[in-house]
């Protein structure tokens, strides 16, 4: 299966998503719609020029699952200001996670010609392209690579290099795409899990172990981490090694139902 990879960089919308945000009543209404909801459209209604507020009514819809209406009341501020990168950035992540990659493409590109240096919408795009195995996703992310001044988003444009060339069965260049891109940023996670998992799934067990042992060094909170180290050492037939990950992974997440059946096998 392609990987797709959504960037974890803070963006300019995150922060408008939650600046607002407080408690709220999510018990639905005689009409169908939460509390939050109603309560949200009426906001709006008084104080139509609110961005702040017309964010929050657009996550309320999508929490709802309401993708129409919310591009809706997204299309509403670019009426007012299509200029706007971050509106249009906006429309096409709301597509994305309607799961219409043409048309979220479509507005993120449109953002990225508003503002060349919204670094965001690049990493979406090429996130798409990967998971298409579209080389595509190499142009957009050595651009990023070049012109990003945060060694973060650089390091985002690496790793989704990385899963391009996995997707594409280029082992040699994905491994090397994952190594630099945790040599630029130790902290990178999903780095060194798609890089053991390359290993392991090439029955590199060892090494495959090495790596996911690294992941609990960086974050000895990591649930994945042990239990992918514990897949490694069942595979070696160290099955007490194995057990203690599978254990230790399931202390820090109880629903890593994996690592209970993992334990089961192993009885």
């Amino acid at each position: 299966m392609a990987k797709n990879y959504i960037p974890g960089i803070i963006t300019a919308i995150t922060v408008l998503l939650f600046s607002c945000n407080g408690s709220s009543d999510k018990t639905n209404t005689a009409t169908g719609k939460t509390a939050e909801l109603i309560v949200l459209e009426k906001q709006v209604a008084a104080r139509p020029d609110s961005v702040g507020l017309r964010y929050q009514l657009m996550n309320e819809l999508l929490k709802n699952n309401l993708y129409e209406a919310a591009i809706a009341q997204n299309d509403t501020l670019l009426n007012g200001d299509s200029a706007n990168a971050v509106f249009w950035y906006r429309r096409g992540a709301i597509r994305l996670q309607q799961g219409d990659t043409n048309t979220a493409v479509a507005s993120m590109q449109t953002a990225v010609q508003k503002e060349p240096m919204f670094m965001e919408p690049l990493l979406d795009i090429a996130s798409v392209y990967a998971a298409r195995s579209d080389s595509n996703a190499i142009t957009t992310t050595n651009k990023v690579i070049r012109i990003a001044p945060d060694p973060r988003i650089r390091s985002e444009a690496r790793f989704i290099q990385g899963l391009y060339y996995s997707n594409t069965n280029d082992k040699a260049k994905a491994l090397a795409s994952f190594d630099e891109c945790i040599k630029n940023d130790y902290t990178f996670l999903d780095a060194y899990v798609e890089k053991g998992l390359l290993l392991y799934d090439s029955k590199d067990y060892k090494a495959a172990l090495a790596v996911f042992e690294q992941t609990i060094q960086v974050s000895n909170t990591f649930a994945e981490g042990y239990y992918n180290a514990g897949r490694c050492e069942e595979a070696l037939g160290n099955k007490e090694e194995a057990k203690l990950y599978y254990q230790k992974a399931l202390g820090l997440d109880k629903d890593l139902s994996a690592a209970g059946e993992g334990l089961k096998r192993l009885k």
